[in-house]
C-alpha cells in the first residue's frame, strides 16, 4: 500500500511538473521578439510575418504624421546604412515630446509582411543632441585650480 502511495505521488508530481514547463515554454515563445534592422526585417519579411518584432533605425524624413484627435501615429523608419524602410503605426498613445524627423527610434510591435508594416505597441526615441558636445566635469590637463 505505502509503494502505490509513492507511485501515485511521483506520478502526479511529474504530471504539474510537466504542465509547468509546457506552460513556460508556450508563453515564452509567444512573448519572445526578434530585433532587426529595417533591411533585415524586409529582407526576412515572409518568415517573421505577423511576429512580435523589434526594430530600430531612423525616422524617414517626411514620413511622420500625428493624428492629434485619433491619437495616431504614422511614419517610416530607415535602415542606418541603407534606404530600406518599414512603416509603423503607432494608436492609442501621445506622440513622444522628442519625436522629429531624423531622430533615433526603437520601435516594438506586431509585423505585417504584405504591407510592410509593424503595428507598434512601444515606442521609444533617443535624444542625441542632449548627449553631444557636452563638457566633461573631470578636469583635463589643460584645466586647472587655484586656491585663493
Amino acid at each position: 500500500m505505502k509503494k502505490q502511495s509513492r507511485l501515485k505521488i511521483v506520478a502526479a508530481s511529474a504530471i504539474l511538473l510537466s504542465g509547468f514547463v509546457i506552460l513556460v515554454l508556450a508563453m515564452t515563445k509567444e512573448e519572445s521578439m526578434r530585433h532587426f534592422t529595417p533591411a533585415a526585417l524586409v529582407a526576412d519579411a515572409s518568415s517573421v510575418d505577423d511576429q512580435l518584432v523589434q526594430v530600430d533605425g531612423l525616422i524617414a524624413e517626411g514620413s511622420s504624421q500625428w493624428d492629434a484627435v485619433n491619437f495616431k501615429l504614422t511614419f517610416a523608419v530607415r535602415d542606418r546604412e541603407t534606404e530600406a524602410t518599414v512603416n509603423v503605426i503607432y494608436e492609442d498613445r501621445l506622440k513622444p515630446d522628442n519625436f522629429k524627423d531624423g531622430g533615433s527610434v526603437f520601435v516594438e510591435g506586431r509585423y505585417h509582411a504584405a504591407q510592410n508594416l509593424v503595428v507598434a505597441t512601444k515606442l521609444m526615441t533617443k535624444c542625441a543632441s542632449k548627449y553631444k558636445g557636452a563638457e566633461s566635469a573631470v578636469p583635463t590637463d589643460e584645466t586647472s585650480y587655484t586656491s585663493e
